[in-house]
This record gives structure tokens, C-alpha cells and sequence, in this order.
């Protein structure tokens, strides 16, 4: 009488199983554990299968890790396609709708900013923000450059916004005498500190970024380079 082999016999709870209930899990397993605490063994004791009968979904740990980024980007919400005339607020819909899915999971925002050009949705993104730039009309070269700075931009923003929130306890003690702030200042320094979303820190920064992006935008007059606030548009805090 022949044997099967244990490794062909269905795992329990296997039959339930799909690409989209495996990430679903990953997804729990990060928000609980972080992407650090995330294993394949770990993975199919929450799924209450084997480890191995994952890899029928997915073939490594990194390619489940890049799905559950598209996963994570398939909730963003991109507007109609930019224009010479949107491209601006374009941008400005999408570095928010990015945030928010930061925001709204904090412990795999990392997957994002850290698995850029790994998987088909970071790819699908990437041509999308080149739209704007080269909308405006600047070229390919150009949109990329804009495109990845304003990308570091967002992605470091974001991850100091979902990074666990410092003590400031020490911070707000009196700063040493000769430091160049006084103590009036450096007490409205923690204070803004502790306020929440940075302190509309994100859109403030945004703002400047694309305002000098436009100053720079092919066959538009210049205008007088100047000290100025960013756009009132752009800069309303979050």
C-alpha cells in the first residue's frame, strides 16, 4: 500500500484560503507585530495552516511583502488625469491621498517608502506622478527629478509622522545658557512640537517644494524670486 506524502495532504484550513486572505493577514500580523515581527511561520499559525502551503500563493517572503504595498496603494484615490492647468493640484490630491494610507496604517507605511520600484502598483504610481511634471511641461528628465524628490519628500514626512512620539519631557527644560534660542522661544518650540500631524508641517513643506517646482516650469515667465509664504491653497493644516 503506497503512503502519501504529508507534504501533498491539504493543510487544515488551506481550502479557505486565497492571495487576498493571506494579505489580509499580513496586513494584522504587521499592524500587531511590525514588519520586523512578520514571518512565514508566524503567518500560517495566524492563518492556521502550515508555512510552507503559503508559498503556494506566494514564492518568498519579499514578493508577499510587495503585494501587500499594492494593497496598500490600491487604497489610494488618484483624481482624473493632470493637465497644464491640474497638474499642481494633481500632485497635491495624491501626496494626501498618500498620506492618508500612511496614516491609516502606520506600521506597513514603511513597506512604501522603502519597496519603490518593486512590484507593479509602485510602478503604475511612479507613471502616474510623471504625468504631472511632464503635463507642466518639462521633460522626462526634469519630471523625474521632480517626481523623486517630492516622492523623498512625502515618504520621509510621513514616516515622522507615524514613527512613536518622543517624551519631550526633557526637551522642555530651560536650554543652556549661550544656545541660540531664549527661553521664550525655545517653550513655543515645544509647544508646537507636541502638536499633532506636525503641525501642518506636511502641506507647509509641500507647498514650498512645488511652488519652487513651478518657478522652475519651461515657457512660463518668471517671476521676481522672492521670499514668500507657499500658496494659501497648499499650506492649510491637516
Amino acid at each position: 500500500m503506497t503512503r502519501r506524502s504529508r507534504s501533498r495532504e491539504p493543510q487544515p484550513g488551506a481550502g479557505r484560503l486565497d492571495r487576498e486572505t493571506v494579505i489580509d493577514a499580513t496586513l494584522s500580523l504587521i499592524a500587531a507585530e511590525g514588519i520586523e515581527g512578520l514571518s512565514m511561520r508566524q503567518l500560517g499559525r495566524a492563518l492556521g495552516v502550515e508555512a510552507m502551503s503559503l508559498y503556494h500563493w506566494f514564492p518568498s517572503k519579499e514578493r508577499l511583502l510587495d503585494a501587500t504595498a499594492d494593497r496598500l496603494l490600491a487604497e489610494m484615490i488618484l483624481p482624473p488625469t493632470p493637465n497644464a492647468a491640474t497638474w499642481r493640484d494633481w500632485l497635491i490630491a495624491v501626496a494626501q491621498s498618500y498620506r492618508r494610507v500612511g496614516l491609516a496604517h502606520p506600521r506597513a507605511f514603511p513597506l512604501l517608502a522603502t519597496r519603490r520600484l518593486l512590484s507593479r502598483g509602485t510602478v503604475a504610481l511612479l507613471r502616474a506622478n510623471l504625468a504631472a511634471p511632464l503635463a507642466a511641461g518639462f521633460s522626462v528628465r526634469e519630471a523625474l527629478r521632480a517626481t523623486r524628490s517630492l516622492g523623498a519628500y512625502i515618504n520621509g514626512m510621513v514616516l515622522a509622522e507615524v514613527a512613536p512620539t518622543p517624551s519631550l519631557d526633557s526637551a522642555a527644560r530651560e536650554p543652556e545658557s549661550g544656545a541660540s534660542l531664549d527661553g521664550r522661544q525655545w517653550g513655543e518650540t515645544v509647544s508646537a512640537l507636541r502638536a499633532p500631524a506636525l503641525d501642518g508641517a506636511f502641506d507647509y513643506g509641500l507647498a514650498c517644494l512645488l511652488d519652487g517646482l513651478e518657478r522652475r516650469q519651461p515657457n512660463v515667465r518668471r517671476r521676481p524670486h522672492a521670499m514668500r509664504e507657499p500658496s494659501e491653497r497648499s499650506q492649510k493644516p491637516r
